[in-house]
């Protein structure tokens, strides 16, 4: 096991602790992506539109941007991307619509490929 997928399994084991303690800070997040510089979950907009907004933070001060891939059931089942470039801390929000039922997040890395969780997906 290297280096990356050790830091998002450790990153992956404390949000889930932090969720089990009560102390997540996406309390409502049913599908959430990790990586060792990005989160990306989905979040209910409303009624109407249960699971319909995708969002993407930077958890790590290392000057790359990290973005999510996404698809939906509406308005098309194409694939979507949500970035962010504001800097660690920051969260980015896609517009309402469909459930979305595929999810992975990436740190973008210009001298390497980019590191990206693997796929979450719901039966659909």
């Amino acid at each position: 096991m290297n280096f990356r997928q050790t830091a998002a399994r450790v990153g992956l084991l404390a949000a889930g602790l932090a969720v089990v303690a009560g102390g997540a800070g996406v309390a409502h997040a049913d599908m959430d992506r990790y990586t060792s510089g990005s989160h990306s979950w989905r979040t209910g907009s409303g009624e109407g539109a249960p699971n319909g907004m995708a969002a993407v933070m930077d958890t790590k001060a290392d000057g790359n941007p990290v973005y999510t891939r996404y698809n939906r059931n509406y308005p098309s089942t194409e694939l979507y991307s949500l970035w962010n470039k504001n800097g660690e801390g920051t969260k980015s929000y896609s517009g309402a619509g469909g459930v979305i039922w595929d999810m992975k997040a990436c740190v973008s890395l210009s001298a390497a490929s980019d590191d990206c969780s693997n796929w979450w997906s719901d039966d659909h």
